[in-house]
Order: structure tokens, then sequence, then C-alpha cells
């Protein structure tokens, strides 16, 4: 059970509609073939037809159930990377005489140090090695 409550509650959603849906369709193909290779009898004032309306509403059902599913699970990976935005403190950086670089601190008009601003930002893809010699 800790697996589940380690997850998001779009990833558990996305779990529940998927599973419904296959365990619908797949109980709907069944008895589809049950129903092809055993014709029901007609009962007077029913008809055999309503029963294949039956199982073609519970199959299109399961169908929609899964499209659902997978629809919430991309809809809650796109989520998780909105809410990956990091705060980054946002330093100047200047180069002394020797080229190195050195961290400037802000400071207000009176000298004194100020904190420095901070910059939403998100990671849009992993970071890239470079390999410089």
């Amino acid at each position: 059970m800790q697996l589940l409550s380690s997850t998001s509650s779009a990833a558990r959603a996305a779990l529940v509609y998927i599973t419904i849906g296959a365990m619908l369709v797949i109980w709907t193909v069944v008895w589809y073939f049950y129903l092809k290779n055993n014709e029901p009898v007609h009962v007077e004032g029913a008809s055999v037809g309503k029963v294949y309306y039956l199982v073609a509403g519970l199959l299109a059902t399961g169908l929609t159930l899964i499209v659902i599913g997978l629809a919430v699970g991309k809809i809650g990976r796109q989520a998780r990377k909105a809410d990956a935005i990091a705060q980054v403190p946002t330093t100047p950086v200047m180069t002394n005489a020797n080229g190195e670089q050195v961290a400037v601190v802000p400071t207000d008009a009176n000298g004194r140090a100020v904190a420095p601003v901070t910059t939403p930002v998100v990671q849009t893809s992993a970071p890239v090695a470079t390999n410089r010699m």
C-alpha cells in the first residue's frame, strides 16, 4: 500500500480508470463470444437484439474508461512538470582582472548587503554535459 500513498492523485485515478475499463472490456468480449456461440432463447415480449445493444454499450463504456485513464495520466504528468518550478537565486557575476568570475553582492544606498532577487526557473529538459578541454 506504500506505493499508492507515494503517487499523485492523478496517477491513482488513471490506474483506477484503466483497470476498470480493461476489466469491463474483457468481460464484455467474453460475454459477446458466449452469446455468439450460444444464441439466447427468444422469450415472448423480449428481443434478442436488446442483449447485443447492452453488450455494445458495455464495450463502449470500457473503452471510454481506458481512454479517460490514459488522458488523466498524461494530464497528471504535465501537471507534475508545471509544479517543478524552482526558486533560483540570481546573483550578478563579474570577472576580475585575472578573468575569474566573482559574485557581486547587491547593496542598498547605504552599502548594506541585501537579499538576492529570486527568479522562478522551470527545467524543461535534463542538463547536457559538455566536454571542455
